[in-house]
């Protein structure tokens, strides 16, 4: 396992700053995902850990060895890392075992030894029994667990993976989001993992770096970011939500396109706000209520339903369980209970939006 360590890390091609002063420690044996919309930042710093590109100021410390500032760079193979890329990147011409076997094989790990290592790995991602067949042979989930057992075979301390889930169909994708976390548990390595993926972030972190515009926006614990973002853009990349511009006042929150006002349970902001609502964060009832609004449409998906309810001039999404969409219809008058809300003074809340792509 390794510690990474990176001070007043920034890079830049020409005029362009891709990566401003980024200064952050993953933890030995953490599993560490660096999250954001393309042209973030997420992945020019995986290619500076990885040593594939040289800092234009700052440090890098894979443990305690320094392995990258404006002067140094550590080439790849020195830095004792595994790399998974999206593309798989494992050889036409070369069997499964000969895959994962390259890595050792260019280190002139014996004989023996090799194949003790390579099959104990085969076993670890479930890929044994292909040992003899070729890439082609394999399906694309299959050929990712090689590209994972390549990686892994010479028990580095680094594991990096670049977008690694992205070319699987969803099914495939969900269930490898499971594999490659209980894997890397099991290893106790340290992981950064890139993605765009908010799902894959939540599912597999134990701390989410969410970037934008070459800065870390927020880092934290997946429900730490999700419960209590600190800025509608990141409210809004990690998970779904709805915004409303308002006044606070007194305690009170009036919501200019509801016509109505909202208790302020916490008041810590006053004047010009926006509140963001995530649509599971709301509850659908027949009858009377504090805020009245008409069903307009609702969506089957099965395990949820999705309402679009108006109040006033604003359309507002709600979700709740499958079994509601029996209950409900549209054109129905309801009552609706907002369960929490997340309140952002006003100041620059369009800009923070529109950055994200």
């Amino acid at each position: 396992m390794a510690t990474v360590t990176i001070q007043n890390l920034t890079k830049s091609y020409g005029d362009h700053q891709v990566l401003k002063t980024l200064d952050v420690t993953f933890q030995e044996g953490e599993f560490v995902t660096l999250l954001g919309p393309s042209g973030c930042g997420k992945t020019t710093t995986l290619r500076l850990i990885a040593g594939f590109e040289q800092p234009t100021s700052g440090k890098i410390w894979i443990g305690d060895a320094l392995v990258s500032d404006e002067h140094t760079l550590m080439p790849p193979e020195k830095r004792d890392i595994g790399m998974v890329f999206q593309s798989y990147a494992v050889w036409p011409h070369m069997t499964v075992f000969e895959n994962v076997a390259y890595p050792l094989r260019i280190k002139h790990v014996a004989k023996t030894d090799v194949a003790e290592r390579v099959n104990r790995m085969l076993s670890v991602v479930h890929l044994e029994q292909y040992a003899q067949r070729f890439p082609n042979q394999l399906s694309g989930g299959q050929q990712q667990r090689v590209a994972l057992a390549r990686a892994l075979v010479a028990e580095p301390k680094l594991l990096l993976l670049d977008e690694p889930l992205s070319n699987l169909d969803a099914k495939l994708r969900e269930s490898m989001r499971f594999e490659i976390k209980d894997l890397a548990k099991s290893l106790g390595i340290t992981v950064v993992y890139v993605t765009h993926d908010q799902s894959e972030a939540m599912t597999m972190s134990d701390r989410i770096f969410l970037f934008n515009n070459g800065e870390v926006q927020q880092c934290g614990s997946p429900s730490e970011i999700y419960n209590h973002p600190i800025n509608p853009f990141v409210a809004d990349f990690l998970g779904k939500v709805s915004f409303f511009g308002g006044l606070s006042e007194n305690g009170q929150i009036y919501l200019h396109d509801w016509e109505h006002s909202l208790p302020d349970p916490h008041a810590a902001v006053t004047g010009a706000v926006t509140v963001g609502i995530r649509p599971e964060n709301i509850r659908l009832y027949k009858g009377d209520g504090d805020i009245q609004g008409t069903i307009e449409k609702l969506y089957y998906l099965g395990d949820t339903t999705d309402f679009r309810v108006r109040i006033g001039k604003a359309e507002v999404r709600v979700i709740m369980d499958g079994a509601s969409h029996n209950k409900f219809a549209a054109g129905d008058k309801v009552a609706l209970e907002i369960q929490d809300m997340m309140i952002f003074p006003d100041d620059n809340v369009q800009e923070q939006l529109r950055i994200r792509t």
